[in-house]
């Protein structure tokens, strides 16, 4: 689910492989509409797919002429993201 307010869009529940192309689905129009802020403290659960949604959502933004900040993420963002190696590319 995602919750939008100005320039600032809040994800809650699942992240995970049978949420995230949803989620990037409804992300895209807002994105293009300069969101620039992902709030993640409402992600109860999340998986690798939670890695491959912040990515697509920076390059999405990058394309709209914009930068994404991303804030809450759960510690398991981090794990994830030391786990494949990719930690020094998650937006602050």
């Amino acid at each position: 689910m995602i919750v939008c307010e100005a320039n600032r869009c809040r994800i809650a529940g699942a992240v995970t492989v049978d949420s995230v192309g949803s989620l990037l689905r409804e992300l895209r129009p807002l994105l293009a509409q300069g969101v620039d802020t992902l709030d993640f403290s409402g992600v109860e659960t999340a998986d690798s797919a939670a890695l491959a949604l912040v990515f697509s959502a920076m390059r999405q933004a990058r394309q709209a002429g914009h930068t994404l900040a991303c804030t809450g993420q759960p510690a398991s963002f981090a794990t994830l993201a030391e786990l494949y190696g990719v930690s020094e590319l998650l937006p602050a």
